[in-house]
């Protein structure tokens, strides 16, 4: 991993602890076939591109975003954090079983 990947991985997490998100799923540039889980928020770095996307079940892809800018990245990749956390908050409200077990449910 390049200096400036460690640099912005750095960045993106110090978001995700501000915003108390720490506990969801996620990777941020550990390489597209790496600790890989059901239900995770990723951003890669593919050539030129990074790339935001989430996975579903069996960890296949959901959906895949590419940006030319890393901070157009980081606002996608929480993004998608803030609406796991409202949509998974709803169905547990609703009395429907969330993607997978997490305490930012129970908020």
């Amino acid at each position: 991993m390049s200096y400036d990947l460690m640099e912005y991985k750095k960045i993106l997490e110090e978001d995700i602890y501000l915003l108390g998100y720490q506990e969801l799923r996620y990777a941020i540039f550990e390489g597209e076939k790496n600790n890989r889980q059901e239900y995770q928020v990723r951003i890669e770095k593919n050539e030129a591109k990074f790339e935001v996307y989430m996975t579903a079940d069996r960890a296949s892809v959901m959906g895949k975003y590419e940006f030319e800018d890393v901070f157009q990245a980081f606002n996608q990749f929480l993004n998608i954090m803030q609406l796991t956390v409202l949509s998974n908050r709803k169905r547990v409200k609703d009395g429907e079983p969330p993607e997978y077990s997490c305490p930012l449910w129970d908020n």
